[in-house]
């Protein structure tokens, strides 16, 4: 059990394959590498200073280690107040070493704000929406990646644990063929259940006894002494990752998930941030995760060490919602050409809570991942997942392997030392990192346009004689996204569309309510009616609201009876 532990729960990462700086060799713009935590302050400061009248730049968080957590808030000031107008929220770089997730999520803010004015649908995005932009949501692990360049960290140290930047150094282990990376080790034995795969050799996969393959092979980290991985560890002492310390299926007393729920202040920003701003109509995250390269399963696995889940717990995706996960994914794919096999989200994760526990549109992409793969991908001969990622890397010039080579380990003797390079398969070469920002700068403005926006389309006064009139008022969502998912009726979170009819001097409401609510409004021409029988005087002036939580904030009329 300890060993799959370690399996699932340690990354491997490297300075090559994050194409981080290297000597203090200086690089022009802020896209042709990876940022650090003051590149990246710098980059988003000066993207504020030179756009001042349409973004602002605040910090949402301080970390343990002293770091701020940004925020960008995009959109025009005159008019609707920012935090009203419908808002498409962007997060990256949750998890401590997916840095394309920050270069996407600052390229995605660079990219509106520079066409504001030239773009037409650019312009009337930040006139008529905001767009709130947290390009790295993990500021303290993000730097860990660029300082333990020996390993794949996804996570946050731990603050009180120097050892090995706060991680726990047992389940780290260590560099045993000298070459400065921390990748895979291998040893045969009889109940090994790995073997190499008859495409590539390097290819470690699963033997499948059922078609007469015996195991051969062990697989752990390098270096890990696995007799002393018991060893007694306090929860979150081992180091967090963020995009398991959300509350939806949290994983608790399991490695990497932090002591609690919540734990750390960077999720607690988060999630407050989230409730507080109940103008978010949408959720686009750059994460490990995809729901957008292909469209979510219909049946989630259930998440190892999830066991109990109550039958009130949703742990899928609604059917009634499916149509629109479906539809956004189909547009990505159109938009940037991007298809391929993305990790299902996991346990824990921002975009598992921005849905489940909010209701919001959740739609998340790890930027760069493996393309899709061939149309034999589901032959018996077709090359293992693992092998595709070789070909590929090879394809981009990338050397994203370390050749399976004898080392000593101090208590299991000669093993073999390999496998991929440390975030070889997180972040794309440097030289990508523009390209792929773009794709998913220009799927962000068509999802921006996509959430909902209630407006008063329609009222009429009818006299019926004796200062008496019927007062009818249509409102209507023209946009593709309803005001919410049926997850979101479900529970109960959002507050109903409500349309009222303010009190008048000398006037009476003879029927209807003068508070009138409906749960949600249908997207694309989605359109309600409310009506009110009213006496008063000829002349009298009423005000009509209409409030939509996520979809147009509160909206006033002024009525004349006659």
């Amino acid at each position: 059990m300890q060993r799959s532990r370690l399996r699932r729960g340690i990354l491997l990462a490297g300075a090559l394959a994050l194409g981080l700086p290297q000597g203090g060799h200086a690089q022009a713009g802020p896209y042709d590498r990876y940022l650090n935590h003051s590149d990246l302050t710098q980059a988003a400061r000066g993207l504020v200073q030179r756009h001042g009248n349409i973004a602002q730049i605040s910090s949402i968080a301080r970390t343990d280690a002293g770091r701020d957590m940004w925020l960008l808030t995009l959109g025009r000031r005159q008019g609707a107040d920012v935090n009203t107008r419908p808002a498409l929220l962007i997060v990256g770089n949750v998890e401590g070493n997916h840095l394309i997730g920050s270069s996407a999520a600052l390229y995605a803010a660079e990219h509106l704000l520079t066409r504001y004015g030239s773009d037409a649908a650019v312009t009337a995005l930040l006139d008529e929406r905001t767009v709130y932009v947290i390009p790295r949501a993990n500021p303290d692990g993000a730097e860990l990646a660029f300082t333990l360049t020996a390993y794949e960290t996804p996570y946050k140290p731990f603050a009180g644990n120097a050892a090995q930047g706060g991680l726990n150094i047992r389940e780290l282990g260590r560099d045993l063929n000298g070459d400065g990376l921390v990748t895979l080790m291998r040893v045969r034995d009889p109940e090994g259940t790995m073997i190499a795969d008859s495409a590539d050799a390097r290819v470690l996969r699963a033997a499948d006894r059922a078609r007469a393959e015996r195991g051969m092979w062990k697989v752990m980290v390098e270096g890990i002494d696995p007799d002393n991985t018991d060893t007694y560890v306090p929860m979150g002492t081992d180091g967090v990752n963020l995009n398991r310390n959300f509350p939806h299926e949290y994983l608790y007393f399991q490695p990497h998930v932090g002591p609690h729920i919540a734990s750390e202040v960077e999720t607690r920003a988060l999630l407050d941030f989230v409730h507080d701003r109940h103008n978010i109509a949408a959720v686009l995250t750059f994460s490990a995760y995809d729901n957008l390269r292909s469209p979510p399963p219909a049946q989630r696995q259930v998440p190892q060490g999830v066991t109990g889940n109550p039958p009130n717990v949703p742990t899928n995706i609604l059917p009634a919602d499916r149509p629109f996960f479906e539809y956004v994914s189909s547009r990505f794919q159109d938009i940037t050409g991007l298809r391929g096999e993305g990790a299902e989200n996991e346990a824990g994760s921002f975009v598992q809570f921005a849905y489940y526990q909010m209701g919001l549109p959740s739609f998340t992409t790890p930027v760069w991942t493996l393309p899709t793969p061939a149309a034999n991908a589901q032959a018996r001969t077709a090359p293992a997942k693992d092998g595709r990622w070789l070909s590929y890397l090879d394809s981009l010039g990338v050397d994203g392997f370390v050749d399976w080579t004898p080392a000593q380990h101090p208590t299991l003797g000669t093993v073999e030392v390999g496998g991929f390079r440390p975030n070889a398969r997180v972040n794309p070469p440097a030289h990508m990192i523009r390209e792929l920002a773009e794709k998913h700068a220009d799927f962000a403005l068509w999802l921006g346009h996509q959430l909902p926006q209630v407006e008063i389309v329609e009222t009429n006064i009818e006299a019926r004689g004796e200062n008496v009139w019927l007062v009818t008022a249509t409102i209507a969502n023209e946009q593709y996204l309803p005001t919410q998912l049926s997850m979101g009726q479900r529970i109960r979170f959002n507050r109903p569309i409500s349309v009222r009819l303010l009190p008048a001097q000398n006037m009476t409401v003879i029927t209807g309510d003068p508070q009138q609510q409906i749960p949600r409004l249908e997207g694309m021409g989605g359109r309600s009616t409310f009506t009110w029988l009213v006496q008063a005087p000829a002349g009298t002036s009423v005000n009509m609201e209409v409030f939509a939580e996520r979809a147009g904030g509160l909206m006033s009329v002024p009525l004349t009876l006659r």
